[in-house]
C-alpha cells in the first residue's frame, strides 16, 4: 500500500512540475515582448512623431475638407507655441513656472491628438491652451507691474536706467 501512494505522489509531481515550467516559460516570453519606456520618458510617440494624416484617411472624411482642416489645426498649434515662447521670453518661466510646465504638457497633448487622428480633441485642447495662455499673460503683466517678480532683463533695464 505504501508503494502505491508513493507512486501517485510521483505522478502528480511529474505532471505539476512540467506545467509549472511551461507556465513560467510563457510568462517570461510574453514579458520579453513588451516595451516599457523609462519613467518620465514617454513612449514611441514622444521619440518619433508620426506622419501627417493623409487626405484619404477618415480625418478627411470626418471634416469633409481633407488636409485643410489638419493644416488649420497645425497652424493654430504653431501660433500657441509662439505665444508660449514669447511669454517665456517675458519671464513667465521664472515668475509662473508651474503654468509654463502645464502649458508645455498641454502642447504635447495637442501634438499627440493631432498626429493621432483625433482632431476634435486637438481642437478642444487648443481652445483650453489659448485661454490659459491669455490668463498667464494677464497674471504675468500684473505680477511684473507690481514688482512681485523681477526677471534678469527687468533688473538690467532698471540698473541701466538708474545709472
Amino acid at each position: 500500500m505504501n508503494g502505491r501512494c508513493a507512486g501517485r505522489r510521483l505522478t502528480r509531481a511529474a505532471v505539476i512540475l512540467p506545467a509549472l515550467v511551461l507556465w513560467l516559460g510563457v510568462a517570461c516570453a510574453l514579458a520579453a515582448c513588451t516595451f516599457w519606456p523609462a519613467s518620465g520618458a514617454g513612449g514611441m510617440a514622444e521619440l518619433r512623431p508620426p506622419a501627417r494624416p493623409v487626405s484619404g484617411s477618415w480625418f478627411g472624411r470626418w471634416f469633409g475638407r481633407g488636409d485643410s482642416a489638419w493644416q488649420e489645426l497645425d497652424q493654430q498649434r504653431r501660433q500657441t507655441d509662439c505665444h508660449l515662447e514669447a511669454l517665456v521670453l517675458q519671464g513667465a518661466e521664472l515668475c509662473l513656472p508651474a503654468h509654463v510646465v502645464a502649458a508645455r504638457e498641454r502642447q504635447r497633448r495637442i501634438v499627440r491628438a493631432l498626429y493621432g487622428g483625433l482632431p476634435l480633441d486637438a481642437a478642444n485642447d487648443l481652445i483650453i491652451l489659448r485661454e490659459r495662455l491669455a490668463e498667464m499673460q494677464r497674471r504675468l503683466d500684473y505680477i511684473q507691474a507690481n514688482g512681485a517678480c523681477v526677471t534678469p532683463a527687468m533688473a538690467g533695464a532698471a540698473v541701466r536706467g538708474g545709472g
